[in-house]
């Protein structure tokens, strides 16, 4: 237990000792904090499996939170308010324990094939001989989940009873903190704290998502960051009073432990990423920042892949060469945000982008339409019929998001473009792997729509929320100051 503790606190504090420097205070901090510090352990080990450094999980931890920590430090000996209140402090930590404790007793884990594939990397990255990794299973499993639980072969066992857990309740926190920030400002706590709760509740009694909060698998972090991602980006464009340091650095952490979660990461975040770099609300600086991590974090991965086929004497993938591609061309396209076309046109970039994977769908259809036949036939067996476990509930929350895609929301396509998207590249992706998807829980779109559900109920809230004004309200700049009533009442950010 004092291992799993070390490593959870070790995400906790110095993702909150990060964010903590950014400005973020008060009752957001240890919630964003975590989302920091999870993506930033995933980016401590990312570096030490690219360079010569140690993969061992004990370096993992110590620059986790060692580096964040000194860094506040060193803004507090230099006279800066760091604002540490002690009693909330401790409370937290002592919660954290205890939530660990109990996981750890409760013992409730959901596993499949994939899991223990993703711990023998777990158990290899903890004993510094990735190298001796199958490239059957590293380029299709990554490390991000491995990271996660390979702190746990230091005690003997293989993976972390309370990691999956806490990260289910944290999304939770995560689309309710994001929706706060979009709502409360906007119409009337009480209306907004019963649109979040109701929705979120919803969320909760979803049964794949209950199957999820305890899945070795990193389908649900996926999600979360994705929601983290495009969230963010929402509110800096729509609202006046944010930090916006604190929300570019929760961007730019995700897209970059996104990554090594999930093998077609660059494709998704690509995509969500998109509306950002067409919109004149974030500086050059801003999108350049965004998109160069988005480039050098996919080449770094994808080099590291081919370098893996290339060692073992295979041949490297097409698909492979193709994301790397992707990342040169994303690292290239830097320059290139300086062109105001881009900002001026975005719409009909975004309406283009959305055809093109439909023309690309279609063609392929044309050539293998068994693929897509047999994808779609399961895709009703899983998420309609019940064959997927889901019950009504995919069905029903799939209905809802598509009557509100209609709704118009100030910005509203920064949100509504992901989601859409969603579907064309799904399908995409059963040709990119050279097979249709099949009947059952097991099946990978089956197990992907987790990774869209939380952002699908987080636009669902700003919907419902901001409904009322859908009438007068446009997606055009003009909307960001949809309450000036409030921004008149204080000068200082939201967050």
């Amino acid at each position: 237990m004092i291992i799993e503790v070390a490593t959870v606190l070790s995400m906790v504090v110095g993702g909150s000792a990060l964010m903590r420097i950014t400005g973020i205070r008060g009752w957001a901090l240890p919630v964003v904090g975590s989302v920091a510090g999870i993506s930033l352990y995933l980016i401590v080990g990312m570096l030490q499996v690219f360079t010569p450094i140690t993969t061992s999980p004990i370096v993992t931890i110590s620059l986790t939170a060692g580096v964040p920590l000194a860094a506040l430090a060193w803004q507090a000996l230099r006279g800066a308010d760091v604002g540490l209140r002690i009693i909330p402090s401790v409370a937290a930590v002592l919660g954290l324990v205890a939530a660990v404790a109990l996981f750890r007793q409760a013992r409730l884990v959901a596993w499949s094939k994939d899991s223990f594939e993703y711990l023998v990397n777990a158990s290899l990255i903890a004993n510094n001989h990735l190298d001796a990794a199958s490239i059957d299973l590293l380029p299709k499993r990554l490390i991000g989940v491995p990271l996660l639980h390979a702190a746990a072969n230091l005690g003997g066992e293989h993976y972390f009873p309370a990691i999956t857990p806490l990260i289910a309740g944290l999304t939770i926190a995560v689309i309710a903190w994001l929706a706060w920030v979009a709502l409360a400002p906007r119409i009337d706590h009480r209306i907004a704290a019963a649109v979040i709760v109701s929705c979120l509740l919803a969320l909760v009694t979803v049964n794949r998502y209950v199957f999820n909060a305890f899945y070795v698998n990193g389908h649900l972090l996926f999600g979360m960051l994705i929601v983290v991602l495009v969230g963010c980006g929402w509110l800096i464009a729509t609202k006046n009073e944010v930090n916006r340091t604190a929300l570019i650095t929760l961007m730019a952490l995700s897209i970059v432990a996104l990554s090594v979660i999930r093998a077609e990461a660059p494709i998704a975040v690509a995509l969500a990423l998109l509306p950002v770099l067409l919109n004149q609300e974030f500086s050059v600086r801003e999108r350049s920042l965004l998109l160069g991590l988005f480039g050098l974090s996919t080449i770094a991965w994808q080099s590291f892949v081919a370098t893996m086929y290339v060692t073992g004497d295979s041949r490297v993938p097409v698909s492979v060469f193709g994301l790397l591609a992707l990342g040169i061309a994303a690292l290239g396209g830097v320059p290139l945000l300086r062109l105001k076309l881009l900002t001026r046109k975005r719409s009909i970039v975004l309406v283009s982008a959305q055809t093109l994977l439909w023309i690309a769908l279609a063609v392929l259809a044309i050539r293998q339409p068994d693929v897509l036949i047999d994808s779609l036939r399961a895709t009703m067996d899983n998420a309609v019929l019940g064959a997927g476990s889901w019950g009504y509930s995919l069905f029903l929350l799939g209905i809802a998001v598509a009557i509100f895609l209609f709704a118009k929301l100030p910005e509203g396509e920064m949100v509504r473009f992901p989601i859409v998207t969603f579907i064309p590249v799904a399908f995409l992706l059963a040709y990119l792997r050279e097979a249709a998807y099949r009947v059952g829980a097991g099946d990978s779109l089956n197990r992907m729509w987790i990774q869209l559900l939380p952002l699908a109920v987080f636009y669902l809230i700003i919907a419902i929320g901001m409904g009322r004004r859908r009438s007068v309200a446009s997606d055009s700049l003009d909307e960001r100051r949809i309450a000036p009533e409030v921004s008149a009442q204080t000068n200082r950010p939201v967050i």
